[in-house]
């Protein structure tokens, strides 16, 4: 219960017991985002609703409707939460009621839990969409490879490798960002050529349907190594090409490239389309997603959980109109290199 202030008058068991409390006492006073861990609501002197990241909060707004409307009012929210050194989702379904109680105005704030759901949308569509339509085009070309000559064969049989790959590797990613989410991932880390993760991303990528009509420009520079895990780095890097290529018009071109800043080495993405600002206020939060259809927005949350909860990376972008977007992951100094 809140009052008119969002501040936290009481909460019942199921909720002390999501923060790990007994005692209803320690979330007096707090706001919902502060109670939960939210990264947005230190950010600021007002505390929780009043940063930037807080304009398409769904808590934030579900209460305020409720206020202003005298009526119930439902709202997704999205919230990324800090657990020590890594950052954690939430997905949850806000119910926000009015209520008059001793001539006060209180709401009552009901929140379920809705990451079950958007877990299952995601694995819906990466293995009965994407992987279905990978299958697909596998099963086609084995089916030619047993219809053609032998001067034929070398070429269909190198197609039916390189989509059993990407399904392999379609499969893989939905594990490792899992573990990641566990805190079960594994970091093994060795010396790595910047200008090398940057050809292996685009090379994973060229020939996905996602780069169709689209050109991925690697722009070379002979870099020293950075120490990390060159498995993850790629992972990233995948991730960061295919959000551009997905936002990038066909004939349209992303262009990659990695440089030396005082801070490290910096890994960037860029492609001419920019972000809406209300969007990119949720860029980085887990099941967000600015292009339509279920089981979406995996990819912006998976490199900033890797990048920054396993690689010890910064990952962020910038985005105008006038220069288009560019992600970055920047890694410090001081880690060893060669």
């Amino acid at each position: 219960m809140l009052n008119r202030e969002h501040e936290i008058i009481v909460g019942n068991k199921a909720f002390l017991a999501e923060l790990c409390m007994v005692d209803a006492g320690s979330v007096q006073g707090l706001r919902l985002g502060e109670a939960l861990g939210c990264v947005f609501s230190g950010q600021c002197s007002g505390g929780c609703g009043t940063a930037s990241g807080c304009a398409m909060c769904g808590s934030v707004l579900a209460v305020l409707a409720s206020q202003t409307t005298n009526a119930p009012v439902e709202q997704e929210c999205l919230m990324s939460v800090r657990r020590g050194a890594r950052i954690d989702a939430y997905e949850l379904r806000i119910h926000a009621t009015p209520v008059e109680i001793g001539g006060q105005r209180l709401t009552i704030v009901g929140m379920r839990d809705i990451s079950a759901e958007k877990r299952r949308d995601a694995l819906e569509r990466v293995f009965l969409h994407d992987i279905s339509n990978t299958l697909g085009t596998l099963l086609l070309r084995a089916e030619m490879l047993a219809a053609r000559g032998p001067v034929e064969v070398y070429e269909t049989t190198h197609m039916i490798k390189f989509l059993a790959e990407r399904m392999r590797r379609e499969i893989e990613d939905q594990y490792v960002l899992l573990q990641a989410e566990n805190g079960t991932l594994d970091v093994e880390r060795e010396p790595v050529r910047p200008e090398a993760a940057l050809e292996m991303a685009a090379g994973i990528l060229r020939g996905h349907p996602v780069a169709r009509g689209r050109k991925i420009k690697v722009m070379r520079s002979v870099l020293p190594a950075v120490f990390t895990d060159e498995a993850l780095l790629v992972r990233v890097l995948v991730n960061m090409i295919k959000n551009a290529l997905e936002a990038t018009p066909e004939g349209g071109e992303v262009r990659i490239w990695a440089e030396t800043v005082p801070e490290g080495c910096e890994f960037r993405v860029w492609n001419r389309e920019s972000i809406p600002p209300l969007d990119a206020l949720q860029v980085f939060k887990r099941s967000f997603s600015t292009k339509p259809g279920r089981g979406r927005g995996l990819g912006t949350f998976g490199m900033k959980l890797l990048g920054e909860g396993y690689l010890g990376a910064t990952v962020g972008f910038g985005s105008t109109e006038a220069d288009g977007t560019t992600f970055f992951l920047r890694l410090p100094v001081g880690t060893p290199a060669t």
